[in-house]
């Protein structure tokens, strides 16, 4: 995937090998009703699957739209107790101190403690014991839906995974929680998502890129394999917005990762060519004192007035620019495209299904290229046809639909 191919506007998914489904649901804005014959689903994950902050709210996406759908879905919290938890994250983390990377103590305790939470063997078992003690609770289930693959799920079950990576491509970033690991740990690490996608009926990823690692790195059978998409978490409005005046947002949880910097290089060098030009900065980003540029902060959806300022910027912004280092498929293209935003995205990783071509795609590393699509995006004629692509596109990404597919997975169509 170059960024030539990308700034002529012109979208991805169909100049790529795609996975069975994707072709299907990513022509139409919807498909088929669920199998009937699934009427109670598990839905598994390390945390409470209803909670909207659980992992950027992909879970609780997926419980609200199976359950739409009239199906009775049991939550499964692949997670220990937390006094368990906590102890025991704790423990792991000292138990591999002394081989942790870091700069300080403190720096290498938050990091030792991450990779134990995250991607250390230790927590594997405890939360396979916990999702086995959920499995009895709530028996017999027509099927379960694996969201991530570091726990194992009991034999004797109907198995769907869904992911936005695989272990393979995480460990080509610079992901604390996977370099922290081993060689052992990194290898053992594979072979458990390995023999996930072998148990499977189905593997369900976020993209396309996602999907093909699956087939390439793992050697899993294509025909199980498929891109079934994100959905989306928070409706930005798609609104009249005044397009002469261009202003971008940039809404980011993790600064470094997502390329603020990078963000401010570039709009620098806009402004040179157009002066009235601004930027909003949401997220955690550093204090800015620079010509052009707001900044908001942290906005939490949470908080009715913080979620109305977060929507305000979203209806008055003329472009959302985001050119992660490395982004698996970032809810958040999505979110701007409904509210119909052209976006400026990343190369690196599965943002060209999310982004079609309802935006720019750039190599993270040239400030040069972030900057010629921001100008390209500054024209108005430019970001408002765009925009409207983006919108259209952004039909293809609700949870519901996403549901659905995953439904047709199991079903094999």
């Amino acid at each position: 995937m170059c960024a030539g191919a990308a700034l002529d506007f012109r979208g991805l998914i169909g100049r790529r090998r795609t996975a069975s489904l994707w072709g299907v649901a990513a022509t139409a804005p919807t498909i088929e009703p669920p199998p009937t014959r699934i009427r109670r689903l598990g839905l598994a994950y390390p945390g409470d699957v209803r909670q909207a902050h659980t992992w950027s709210g992909t879970p609780s996406g997926l419980y609200r739209a199976f359950r739409d759908l009239g199906l009775e879905v049991a939550p499964l919290g692949a997670d220990p107790p937390k006094a368990v938890t906590f102890v025991a994250s704790n423990a792991f983390a000292l138990r591999r101190l002394h081989r942790t990377p870091g700069s300080s103590l403190k720096d290498r305790l938050r990091t030792s403690r991450t990779i134990a939470l995250f991607s250390g063997p230790e927590l594997s078992g405890l939360r396979g014991r916990a999702l086995r003690r959920d499995l009895r609770r709530t028996a017999p289930l027509d099927a379960v839906v694996q969201i991530g693959t570091g726990y194992e799920v009991p034999e004797g079950q109907r198995i769907v995974t869904y992911e936005d990576l695989t272990v393979a491509q995480a460990l080509a970033f610079p992901y604390p929680e996977w370099q922290g690991l081993s060689r052992r740990e990194q290898a053992a690490a594979v072979e458990r998502q390995r023999r996930a996608y072998e148990r499977a009926a189905a593997c369900c990823f976020t993209s396309t890129w996602a999907a093909e690692s699956a087939v390439r790195d793992y050697g899993i059978d294509p025909d199980k394999v498929h891109a079934v998409g994100v959905g989306r978490n928070h409706e930005a409005r798609p609104t009249e917005r005044d397009w002469t005046h261009p202003r971008f947002l940039f809404v980011g949880a993790e600064w470094h990762r997502k390329n603020g910097a990078a963000v401010l290089r570039a709009f620098a060098e806009v402004r040179r060519d157009v002066p009235d030009a601004r930027l909003d900065l949401v997220g955690d980003h550093p204090a800015v004192d620079a010509p052009g540029v707001d900044c908001h902060g942290w906005l939490s959806m949470a908080d009715a007035v913080e979620r109305r300022r977060l929507e305000e910027l979203f209806e008055s912004a003329t472009c959302f620019v985001m050119p992660s280092l490395y982004e698996p498929s970032a809810i958040a293209y999505v979110e701007a495209a409904a509210a119909g935003l052209p976006i400026v995205g990343t190369t690196v990783g599965g943002s060209a299904d999310l982004i079609g071509d309802g935006g720019i795609l750039v190599d993270p590393s040239s400030d040069r290229e972030l900057t010629n699509a921001m100008l390209a995006l500054a024209e108005p004629n430019r970001a408002q046809e765009v925009g409207a692509a983006a919108l259209a596109h952004s039909a293809r990404f609700t949870w519901p639909l996403v549901a659905r597919r995953i439904l047709a997975s199991l079903d094999g169509r």
